[in-house]
C-alpha cells in the first residue's frame, strides 16, 4: 500500500510539473521555450565561420510581446491581428570562438561593398527566402533588419509571411521549409526544416493573470 501511494505521489508530481512547464506567464520564459532546441522553434546551421539561425514566432508570442510593450492593448486584439501571419527571426552571427568582424564586415573590402550588404539586410533579403510546404510556395510580405546599434556581432531580421488565398492556408500546413539562398555571405543554399504541426500542438499555454 505504501509503495501504490509513493507510486500515486510521484505520477501526480510529474504531472503538475509537466502541466507547469508548458505555461508560461511573460515573454522571457516564451522565449526561453521558443530557444529550447527539443520545442523544435529554432533551427541552426554552422557554415564557413558563420552561424545561421532560423526562430519561428508564433502568433501568441508576437501578441504577449506587443501586449507587454502596448499601453494597454488586450491579447486577444493582437492575436487576431497577428493569427493570419507566419513570422520568422532569422540571424546570422560569427561562429562560436571564431574572431572575427562584425558579420556586417565579414570578407567587405571597401565601403561601397558594406554599404551593398547594408541594403541586402535591409531591403533585399526577401527575394533570398522562400517558405515551402508540402504543396505550396510562399515569399514574404515584409522584412525588417533589427538595429543592434554595433553592440552585438550578429545581425536579426524578422521575415513575414502571410497566405496566398484563403485566411487559414499557411496556418494548416503541417510542415514548413524556410530556404535560403545567400550570396552574401557564400552560404549557399540552405534549408531550415520545421515540424509546423507538432509546433502548434505543443505551445505553451499563457497565464495572463
Amino acid at each position: 500500500m505504501k509503495l501504490l501511494f509513493l507510486l500515486f505521489s510521484f505520477l501526480a508530481l510529474f504531472t503538475l510539473s509537466s502541466c507547469q512547464s508548458n505555461l508560461v506567464k511573460n515573454t522571457h520564459e516564451f522565449n526561453q521555450w521558443l530557444s529550447n532546441p527539443e520545442n523544435g522553434c529554432k533551427i541552426k546551421k554552422e557554415v564557413n565561420d558563420m552561424i545561421i539561425e532560423v526562430k519561428l514566432l508564433p502568433p501568441s508570442y508576437l501578441a504577449l510581446k506587443e501586449m507587454e510593450q502596448s499601453n494597454g492593448l488586450k491579447f486577444d486584439s493582437l492575436l487576431s491581428v497577428y493569427k493570419n501571419s507566419t513570422t520568422f527571426l532569422m540571424s546570422f552571427k560569427p561562429k562560436e570562438g571564431h574572431k572575427g568582424d562584425d558579420v556586417m564586415y565579414k570578407n567587405v573590402i571597401s565601403y561601397k561593398e558594406y554599404v551593398e550588404r547594408a541594403l541586402e539586410l535591409n531591403f533585399d533579403l526577401e527575394s533570398k527566402v522562400v517558405l515551402k510546404s508540402s504543396n505550396r510556395e510562399f515569399k514574404p510580405v515584409l522584412s525588417s533588419l533589427e538595429n543592434t546599434y554595433g553592440l552585438t556581432k550578429g545581425r536579426q531580421v524578422y521575415i513575414v509571411f502571410t497566405d496566398n488565398v484563403s485566411k487559414e492556408e499557411l496556418q494548416n500546413e503541417d510542415s514548413l521549409d524556410f530556404i535560403y539562398t545567400d550570396d552574401e555571405f557564400k552560404l549557399g543554399i540552405l534549408h531550415f526544416e520545421f515540424d509546423y504541426n507538432s509546433i502548434k500542438n505543443n505551445l505553451p499555454k499563457i497565464d495572463l493573470k
